[in-house]
């Protein structure tokens, strides 16, 4: 990252001089002056970028500069700031998701901490120890400031307790790294019910117990539950039939060869047991009368087996979700609506979960799409196992079932995140 290029120079005999960066979200360099003075018992009320600790012969000299900054270190922290990230996300390693978040942390981070440290290396033992003494000193600066440090060629990235977060070779020490909590302030939502912002506390707090990072700027849903339900045993039910005959006549279509008469002449009977013709949404009656569907139009609606599941869960007739790391148990899914001989069976022997579980659902799910979107469109795989194809089915029927966007028709479901 040509560290030595910036800060090293040319040692003084007998004494070693060297470098490292700390990468902080805070865009203030003042600010981070004010904290490190106050943190090391000083008074505070900084006015400069820099400041230097002495003991005897150990210096440390740090110099921060901020995006925000008005003069060269804005160009110099972003540059730096750039290279980090696109060298992190070079990196080839096994461990995607300490990467992913690894990577987040830094696209947080708004400032560059220069550091430049140096002694007396009067004998290899005594180096060592002052060496370890600098070291320990600056990694309290890095847990300070919730940032991250690299020493001497930057290729290896660690936190604040001196643990590798993530190295040139795709090596770490951590089972999990989280990056730092940056939350938005208390104006944030702040005009939303009480519920709406709980419901996203409790989703987030979900997450980090999973070690998955999310967004906390993302939009809250606005649903409450005094407005529901959204939909009426009916309606999910009837949908419930529409997608068990639109899935099996993709799956006649995909794995068992047959044309469209076969397909259609095969699921005739679910459709008419479940009354299916009068919940078809305009795209599946277009899909289903289509004798020249294309293969990937059929691969599509083959995925309606997910939606299926949480209509399944909706009713009372599975008693979980799974966790969406793969597609859905079909054969199960298909069974589980076999035991109903008609729409109104199937509506009898359902029992409706509270719109306050659906909304709860539809907010998780909805955050754990935006993590593998993101991720997907920065080239990396999905974070936590997450299978991006399950959950986005279950975005789809969560949203719809919640109501999300003003009830609007299947088709309409917005799946943006």
């Amino acid at each position: 990252m040509g560290l030595r290029d910036h800060f090293i120079k040319k040692q003084k005999e007998k004494r070693i001089e060297k470098a490292c960066l700390l990468f902080c979200p805070e865009s203030d360099s003042v600010k981070i002056m004010d904290r490190i003075e106050i943190f090391f018992g000083g008074s505070g009320g900084a006015k400069t970028n820099n400041y230097t600790l002495q003991n005897g012969d150990m210096k440390i000299f740090l110099a921060a500069c901020g995006a925000s900054d008005n003069n060269a270190n804005s160009t110099y922290a972003k540059e730096q700031l750039n290279g980090v990230q696109g060298f992190v996300y070079r990196i080839e390693t096994d461990q995607g998701d300490v990467k992913l978040n690894l990577f987040y942390h830094l696209r947080q981070c708004k400032s560059v901490l220069r550091v430049i440290y140096s002694y007396e290396g009067t004998g290899s033992r005594e180096s060592e120890g002052k060496e370890q003494e600098i070291r320990s000193l600056i990694l309290r600066v890095t847990d300070l400031l919730q940032g991250v440090a690299t020493f001497g060629d930057g290729t290896a990235f660690l936190d604040g307790q001196g643990r590798l977060i993530l190295d040139s070779k795709g090596r770490t020490e951590l089972d999990y790294y989280m990056p730092a909590e940056m939350l938005p302030g208390e104006e944030w939502g702040k005009d939303m019910p009480r519920e709406c912002r709980e419901r996203r506390d409790r989703s987030m707090a979900w997450m980090k117990e999973r070690h998955l990072y999310v967004s906390p700027w993302l939009p809250l849903l606005t649903e409450t539950e005094k407005e529901g339900p959204a939909r009426t045993v009916r309606e999910i039910c009837g949908r419930a039939g529409a997608l068990l005959a639109v899935s099996l006549y993709s799956e006649c279509r995909l794995g068992e060869g047959m044309d469209h008469g076969q397909a259609r002449a095969f699921m005739a009977p679910v459709m008419e047991r479940f009354e299916a013709e009068k919940y078809f949404s305009p795209r599946e009656k277009a899909y289903l009368d289509n004798p020249d569907s294309t293969r990937e139009e059929q691969i599509s609606y083959a995925w309606q087996y997910e939606n299926l599941l949480v209509m399944e869960w909706a009713l009372g007739l599975v008693s979980e979700l799974p966790w969406p790391g793969e597609i859905c148990d079909v054969p199960g899914t298909v069974r589980a609506l076999q035991a109903f001989d008609s729409l109104d069976a199937m509506e009898r022997g359902a029992s409706l979960r509270s719109y306050g579980e659906v909304l709860d659902a539809a907010d998780l799910i909805y955050r754990l799409d935006w993590a593998c979107v993101d991720a997907r469109v920065m080239g990396m795989q999905a974070p936590g196992g997450l299978d991006a194809g399950v959950v986005a089915e279950r975005h789809r029927a969560l949203f719809w079932l919640a109501g999300v966007d003003s009830r609007c028709a299947w088709d309409d479901v917005d799946l943006s995140t």
